[in-house]
């Protein structure tokens, strides 16, 4: 089995969080951490997650095709493209559906899908999570802990902390959702309802699991005091953000941390590897990852060495590529561009029939 590996780094041009501020009630956020053993001791280091480095990558492949087929895309089309899909409010067809004629359909939306084969994802109306190629590691922090050597500096070096700003805009997305056709707006709107009649099916059936919990302290719940009862009311009411939207950023990683990388494409084909390159073209229009990017963090410079592993182990350099800062991409090797130039041929005699789901 053949494999493609991209072996290379992150470097930090600006304040890095990568913490994603979901608690609307405080809005305060710091950088998610791992944790490493360091001379008999856990440090909680901070690390590129794979969730944002992967996400990135389908985003910009993404692009390309939702840019090719502007205004035609239907809600599923899109959904997985950007997202991998969703079996939420699945469609009853898929019941009769017999094995044969879903492995089929998965094997053809595979070959000719480049997102589908890359990614993997969930479909909707076969009820069905299909594979991907792609392996995306960790990313580690290069210091004293994670190298397990003196002659790096300590985590510490790399995190600054406490900052205040105010959101001021929110795109949800708008450049993917843009591309909606008229049908796809409609689509997208009856599989919301669908989506959130799950969710309420999904916490009535919570509720009932716990009734019998809240049955064995209800005598002692009628004893509480009005004082006490309001109190607890006090307590299930959730806290309202400002309305200013002032984010408290706790803690985050410094200007000039470097962050070692590596991606694993397993039995890839040639255009699939161009893909993955293409991706770092766009990432250069707008090279930021993390959160908070409308004040500035999250700049990257990203460099990845290119290798092919064949079936005996043996390592064939295919090239090199490098995001230097915005709009300023190198590639190097003659695999590489060749790699690149596959998958635009690719994309140039993809038809929209190619990509329905």
């Amino acid at each position: 089995m053949k494999q493609v590996v991209f072996e290379g780094e992150f470097k930090t041009l600006a304040p890095f969080c990568s913490s994603n501020p979901m608690d609307k009630s405080t809005n305060v956020v710091e950088t998610r951490k791992i944790s490493v053993h360091y001379e008999g001791e856990i440090k909680n280091i901070p690390f590129l997650s794979p969730n944002t480095i992967r996400s990135n990558i389908r985003d910009n492949i993404a692009k390309d095709i939702i840019e090719k087929f502007s205004n035609r895309l239907g809600y599923k089309e899109l959904l997985f493209l950007t997202s991998g899909g969703n079996l939420e409010g699945k469609e009853e067809k898929s019941k009769g559906l017999k094995v044969r004629d879903v492995l089929e359909r998965i094997r053809e939306i595979r070959e000719n899908n480049i997102v589908a084969s890359i990614f993997g994802g969930a479909l909707f109306h076969l009820n069905k999570l299909i594979p991907g190629k792609l392996s995306c590691g960790v990313g580690y922090l290069v210091c004293r802990e994670t190298m397990g050597s003196d002659d790096f500096p300590p985590y510490e070096t790399y995190m600054g902390e406490n900052l205040q700003f105010v959101r001021s805009d929110d795109t949800d997305r708008w450049e993917f959702f843009s591309a909606l056709s008229e049908e796809g707006i409609k689509d997208k709107e009856e599989y919301e309802v669908k989506y959130k009649e799950s969710a309420r099916q999904r916490q009535e059936e919570k509720k009932k699991k716990s009734n019998g919990a809240k049955t064995e302290n209800a005598e002692s719940s009628l004893e509480t005091s009005p004082e006490g009862e309001q109190k607890e009311e006090q307590k299930k009411t959730p806290k309202i953000a400002s309305s200013q939207m002032i984010w408290e950023i706790k803690d985050y990683v410094v200007e000039g941390a470097t962050f070692r990388h590596e991606l694993l494409l397993v039995n890839p084909t040639l255009r699939e590897v161009g893909a993955i390159i293409r991706a770092y073209e766009r990432f250069s229009e707008f090279p930021f990852l993390g959160c908070f990017k409308n004040i500035g963090f999250g700049k990257m410079q990203v460099n990845y060495d290119i290798y092919e592993i064949d079936n005996e182990g043996e390592r064939k350099g295919i090239g090199h590529i490098e995001v230097k800062d915005i709009k300023k991409f190198e590639i190097d090797g003659d695999g590489a561009k060749k790699a690149l130039a596959e998958y635009k041929e690719y994309l140039k005699n993809l038809t929209y029939d190619m990509i329905r789901i």
